[in-house]
């Protein structure tokens, strides 16, 4: 039985060499497959998207349309999904948001990401940023997933999570609530959502008890550093398409198009994996939570929506939306309605998601709500260039999950002037939806497609 002990979390080698500071799957020690997978990644039909460039500044516009990706006007972009199952870990650590595995970072879903981020920004320069990209390609050529198979019983081990943010309802609803579905039928008596800060609000726990009743007495939080000797966790087979080399990995990428060809450990090259693959755990969440959901509900609820903020809320980012008035008031005409997610309650929010034909609102978390979406609905995101710089592609797998359709029109920022581009250094500002934007996004909202 693993047993999980606090630790300090103020020390954390992240300035070592990559091959003492990432773990790698097939090769270091300490994983074990509680059964063998039957699959790891498979191609699968993805989300209908498109973007429009909608600014009311010229130069702002020019940049908006240099940087839009035309894949995305392609007819069937291939889209990976990438399975997770549970796996047996040895002397791990929980800190920050990650995970450690013999004292080394595992690669695993957006803590993986994060390990990586933090990996460069304590290494700075081209020389150890190349040197970890040389790293995994040949880990790439040296690995393949033919990891052991934990001969002992595996239900009771304790479960682990790592959990980055537990107040963000994007971050919480894709990264960490889909894991559950792997460890629905586990015996263990601890489960725990390793993360970096409390809750305030409360919805994590409100949508862990509607969605999985039958265990959620059973998980905690911990915003504490932890170890285990044994625990068992979601692992997800994302980052292995540039970091393993099996073929039952591979060979879905073989004769694909140019743009998976190239992939490696590259920043740009693994933010493309994330735009174009999902996570099992995302469609088996939808799944679920949809089986609780009667006809009555989707019955009663409207067919074309506008989501709007709570101002009034005190666990709600206050993001400026400059003409959101002058939006909704020529949505109305076309029969929306606008509707504050905040007040409904878990299983409601997913019965409005999955009724509507047609669900509007500006960039944010709401858009993880896109996994409960009808595959013929259409989802209309409004964001600026700043979302398209530092944001855009966050919510693309939420959309593959569901096969929905998805347009983003990128506006403008909600600032004094906003014909300057702003650094994100500065922070995420809100956006401001001008005339142009708002005639375009009535013109998709009334046809229900593409423009």
């Amino acid at each position: 039985m693993g047993i999980m002990q606090e630790t300090d979390q103020s020390a954390g080698p992240w300035t070592r060499p990559a091959d003492e500071y990432f773990f790698i799957v097939g090769r270091d020690q300490g994983l074990w497959f509680s059964e063998p997978p039957e699959w790891f990644v498979r191609r699968v039909p993805g989300a209908r998207v498109r973007q429009y460039a909608c600014s009311d500044y010229a130069n702002v516009q020019e940049v908006i349309e240099k940087n839009l990706e035309s894949r995305w006007r392609e007819h069937a972009p291939i889209v990976l999904e990438t399975n997770t199952v549970p796996v047996i870990a040895q002397d791990v650590a929980f800190r920050g948001g990650t995970a450690q595995v013999q004292g080394k970072f595992l690669p695993n879903g957006a803590s993986g990401d994060r390990s990586f981020s933090r990996y460069l920004k304590q290494n700075p320069g081209v020389r150890r940023f190349r040197q970890a990209n040389r790293f995994f390609a040949a880990a790439k050529q040296e690995t393949d997933m033919n990891l052991p198979v934990w001969p002992f019983e595996a239900r009771r081990i304790p479960v682990g999570i790592e959990c980055r943010n537990r107040t963000n309802f994007y971050h919480f609803m894709t990264e960490t609530l889909p894991l559950l579905v792997h460890h629905v039928n586990t015996e263990a008596e601890r489960i725990t959502f390793h993360c970096r800060n409390d809750d305030p609000s409360g919805f994590s726990d409100r949508f862990i008890r509607a969605i999985f009743p039958e265990i959620c007495d059973r998980v905690s939080f911990t915003a504490r550093a932890a170890s285990y000797e044994r625990v068992s966790i979601p692992l997800n087979f994302r980052h292995m398409i540039y970091a393993n080399g099996d073929m039952r990995i591979q060979q879905h990428i073989e004769n694909a198009d140019p743009e998976w060809q190239r992939i490696s450990a590259h920043v740009q090259r693994r933010k493309f994996i994330l735009k174009n693959t999902y996570d099992v755990s995302l469609r088996l969440l939808r799944e679920r939570a949809l089986s609780m959901i009667s006809k009555a509900d989707l019955d009663k609820m409207p067919k074309r929506i506008w989501i709007s903020r709570n101002n009034h809320n005190a666990n709600v980012n206050q993001r400026p939306l400059v003409g959101e008035e002058r939006l909704v008031a020529r949505l109305r005409e076309l029969g929306f309605e606008q509707m504050f997610f905040e007040n409904m309650e878990p299983l409601e929010q997913i019965a409005a998601v999955h009724a509507a034909e047609v669900v509007g609102a500006a960039h944010g978390a709401f858009f993880g709500n896109m996994i409960f979406a009808n595959p013929n609905a259409h989802f209309i995101e409004v964001g600026s260039v700043q979302t398209q710089f530092h944001r855009w592609g966050d919510f693309l797998g939420n959309a593959h999950a569901s096969g929905c359709r998805y347009s983003v029109v990128f506006a403008d920022t909600a600032q004094d002037d906003p014909s300057e581009i702003c650094s994100i250094k500065q922070g995420l500002i809100g956006v401001r939806i001008g005339d142009r934007a708002i005639d375009l996004i009535c013109r998709l909202a009334e046809a229900g497609q593409f423009d």
